[in-house]
């Protein structure tokens, strides 16, 4: 009966062992301090060159060079071609219309919504139109910098001038505004 005894006491304890050999394999490094430089070691280190911290290389480390193919997008947006202005101007006065239009409140989101990108659309689709200033556009529209997909508007109007940036994803697109921002008396 002894032996039997003994041998469930090893057997319970075995587990026990187990999961004090596994924390402390849990436990974090030691402080041991690193050992002397033996003699030998010591003038090899004080005769060489200090040594530098090893950089690794990032994406900015590589300059440009001509060799390198064109990636596409690398050419920036395509110039502007005749009437890309004029066509950018047209589409945001009327989307600036289309702001002030509120004589139907039920209506403006969707006649509004129509002139915008989709995350402008986020920006603008909790607008109460009723909280929305009387005026009406006035006078021509101003170009800033105008490309084949952007560009940048200003519309004057009755309570102060509106920035736009238009946007259209080629030729073929309709222009969108993608940012409008009012006069500062309004905002």
């Amino acid at each position: 009966m002894g032996a039997l005894v003994w041998g469930m006491r090893s057997i319970r304890a075995v587990p026990i062992a187990a999961v004090a050999l596994l924390m402390v394999g849990c436990s974090g490094p030691a402080d041991v301090p690193e050992p002397e430089p033996t003699t030998s070691e010591a003038r090899a280190t004080t005769t060489s060159e200090p040594a530098q911290p090893e950089e690794s290389p990032t994406e900015w480390d590589v300059a440009p060079s001509d060799e390198a193919p064109p990636v596409p997008g690398d050419e920036g947006p395509p110039e502007a071609e005749e009437g890309d202005a004029e066509e950018a101007g047209t589409a945001a006065h009327a989307a600036v219309e289309a702001y002030f239009a509120t004589d139907n409140p039920d209506q403006w989101w969707s006649n509004f919504s129509q002139h915008l990108t989709p995350a402008a659309q986020e920006v603008w689709q909790f607008t109460d139109p009723r909280r929305v200033p009387t005026g009406a556009p006035e006078g021509s529209a101003e170009y800033g910098l105008v490309s084949g997909t952007d560009a940048e508007i200003t519309v004057p109007t009755t309570i102060g001038d509106f920035q736009l940036v238009m946007v259209r994803a080629d030729s073929a697109d309709p222009w969108k505004v993608s940012y409008l921002e009012p006069p500062e008396e309004v905002a």
